[in-house]
């Protein structure tokens, strides 16, 4: 494999037996061959280690956890200090992508070197409705979305390729247990290590699942942690560390209770709302966009 070629391609596997194959088989059936597909077993329950290890090929790399921090931050910076490529590509285990996702992600990449983080449009399925997700271009665009209360999704985290040695100045953090790819992504931009770009093609195929993130029952708590942590670091202000710590100086600060709840209950409406609309076929979807500008996307975060 040539070195400058060569991307990394980091799958984090918890309880995925259903769905890991199809994952791994369009990373396998990429139009870019010079990758290698590392893949980290997160102390998974079901038959998810076996289907990897079904799989004969060369390019598969498998880590099974042993006594290593669980869940995904720990298995994507695991992922990344094992990646041989300049650049590392996130995929998730219950996603699949386009058989040119890599090769036009990297070619991107490519027109500035290891300074661009590069995400896809993404096509969204739930159930019979499926949604295509275009997404601004240019990073003036794209980032605008961060400083936003709602709407915010003008990246989809889950989908970018970005150098490695970037990732590994930025790794992830291991005090959440969900909304920690938008903390991260939020960090790659505050570090102005790197500029933003997406793919306007849907080259990702997202699946909302009822076993989905979203769904969980902690998932509103770490969406006010993580839009807290990044509050407090632009007023230069320590984060806590914890969301115990954020919870517990909420119970005894009624003023930032009064105002976090109140977001709280802002940001359960807009999941509600989202959650709820129906889905517009993708045939019928406008793509690509007709301006770069931001979409309203119905991932919410």
């Amino acid at each position: 494999m040539s070195e400058t070629d060569l991307i990394s391609v980091v799958m984090s596997v918890h309880n995925e037996a259903a769905y890991v194959a199809a994952a791994i088989s369009s990373i396998l059936a990429q139009t870019h061959e010079e990758f290698e597909l590392i893949i980290v077993d997160d102390y998974s329950t079901d038959d998810s280690l076996e289907v990897c290890q079904s799989f004969a090929d060369r390019r598969i790399r498998i880590h099974r956890k042993t006594d290593e921090p669980p869940h995904l931050s720990a298995s994507r910076n695991l992922g990344v200090s094992m990646a041989r490529g300049q650049y590392v590509a996130f995929q998730d285990a219950d996603d699949e992508c386009d058989a040119r996702r890599l090769e036009k992600q990297l070619a991107a990449a490519i027109e500035w070197p290891g300074r661009l983080v590069v995400g896809t449009g993404v096509r969204r399925v739930e159930g019979d409705l499926e949604t295509i997700m275009p997404l601004p271009q240019r990073h003036e665009n794209i980032v605008k979305g961060f400083e936003r209360f709602r709407n915010r999704t003008t990246i989809v985290p889950g989908t970018i390729l970005a150098p490695t040695t970037v990732l590994e100045e930025v790794p992830y953090r291991l005090r959440f247990r969900y909304m920690q790819d938008w903390d991260h992504i939020l960090r790659l931009h505050e570090s102005k290590l790197v500029r933003f770009r997406n793919c306007p093609e849907p080259l990702y195929t997202y699946y909302i699942r009822p076993k989905g993130v979203i769904h969980q029952s902690e998932w509103l708590d770490y969406n006010l942690f993580v839009r807290n942590c990044q509050s407090r670091r632009r007023r230069e202000l320590p984060e806590f560390t914890t969301l115990k710590q954020f919870q517990l100086h909420l119970h005894s600060h009624p003023w930032d209770r009064c105002k976090w709840g109140a977001m709280r209950t802002l940001i359960g409406l807009n999941k509600a709302i989202k959650t709820a609309r129906p889905a517009t076929s993708a045939a019928h979807s406008q793509y690509p966009p007709s301006a770069d500008r931001p979409h309203t996307p119905s991932t919410s975060h």
